[in-house]
């Protein structure tokens, strides 16, 4: 196979082979291609058409060895079965791999028991045979991946937020404004009897999904028992139809708000059984991930849909963990914008007062 220019790529060139062909130094044309300003603009010129026509690719391992980076990134799992099938994660996964690869970086995915996570992360550490962490799911007080990785001083950027998000790079969404938003939206609309089907509250976006629902009712004077309130176990979306059917009978509400698009979906089937379908019977309002596997298109028009893609999200946390391990700097968060898509029939004149505050009630 040749170049684009015709000559025959040679196999396993390397930088010395490069400076003989070119009559430079071997510590020229490393700081050539490294980009260094020592080097004149014609000399890096030069070593990159060099490059090109011989097909030379760095050597990763000798780069650790003068760099000290690896070029890889880590995200540690809990070792469950369900996670690895859940949409939400699929979701996010799928955009830090696409994020990663734009950057030149690559993904090492392991897993172990909740009780043996830190180990693995510590091993890492030692071993320096990574760059940063990513980090998924903080749990609402006491995670301990994220203490451990403030103590290494090691990078590191979170998919959420706890209590100490000052000290961490993130990337979130409003959970505490949007969910006071379509809490808000019910109440606008005569509902006082209200069900939230959320996430689980061990985890902070779902703690914080409650407070901004809880924040709503603080505001309109109405007692915390107008919301019925069911919590899923992790992962959510199987708990859709079973925590609907039990609303439905305990709560007899007027309006759902659900916490993932999933649960919003196997909900419908119980809320059709019951005789009252999104829209028709039932106001019905939830948070889209974007997630592909699942087509909404049936619910246009007759569920509210606050809208943040989670693929976005991954990308968004692979491009921001890239610059914090190349750039430095202070920790720093990404809010990534909520779209709402509201029923007919809906009053929403309000919606904007509420709507996308980065309003952070995180508990300390």
């Amino acid at each position: 196979m040749k170049t684009k220019n015709g000559d025959q790529p040679r196999q396993n060139v390397t930088i010395r082979d490069m400076a003989t062909e070119l009559g430079l130094s071997i510590t020229t044309v490393s700081r050539a291609l490294g980009g260094y300003s020592d080097v004149g603009a014609e000399t890096r010129r030069r070593v990159a058409d060099m490059a090109d026509r011989l097909g030379y690719r760095p050597n990763r391992n000798a780069q650790r060895l003068v760099t000290r980076r690896t070029h890889m990134f880590a995200w540690v799992q809990s070792d469950n079965d369900r996670n690895f099938v859940d949409p939400h994660f699929i979701e996010v996964l799928a955009g830090v791999l696409r994020g990663v690869r734009v950057g030149g970086y690559d993904v090492i995915l392991s897993s172990d028991t909740p009780e043996r996570q830190i180990a693995v992360y510590d091993r890492y550490v030692r071993d320096n045979s990574v760059d940063g962490f990513l980090v998924n799911l903080p749990q609402q007080t006491d995670d301990k991946r994220i203490s451990f990785l403030i103590d290494s001083g090691q990078p590191f950027i979170v998919h959420g937020r706890e209590h100490r998000s000052d000290e961490y790079s993130w990337v979130d969404i409003d959970n505490f404004g949007i969910f006071r938003a379509l809490t808000q939206l019910m109440i606008d609309n005569d509902h006082t009897r209200i069900a939230f089907i959320n996430g689980d509250e061990h985890y902070a976006f779902a703690a914080e999904r409650r407070r901004g629902v809880e924040a709503a009712l603080d505001a309109a004077g109405l007692p915390r028992e107008t919301v019925a309130i069911y919590n899923a176990t992790h992962p959510m979306g199987e708990a859709g139809y079973q925590l609907t059917e039990r609303a439905l009978a305990e709560a007899q509400p007027t309006a759902v708000i659900y916490s993932s698009a999933l649960m919003t979906v196997e909900g419908e089937a119980a809320l059709e059984k019951a005789g009252v379908p999104a829209g028709a019977g039932m106001c019905v309002a939830t948070m889209d991930d974007m997630l592909h596997p699942i087509d909404l298109s049936r619910y246009s028009g007759r569920v509210t849909f606050a809208r943040s893609s989670l693929r976005t999200a991954g990308r968004q946390l692979a491009a921001d963990l890239i610059r914090v391990c190349e750039q430095g700097g202070p920790p720093g968060g990404t809010l990534l914008p909520t779209e709402f898509d509201i029923a007919d029939g809906i009053d929403a004149s309000r919606i904007e007062n509420v709507a996308g505050l980065e309003e952070q009630h995180l508990a300390i």
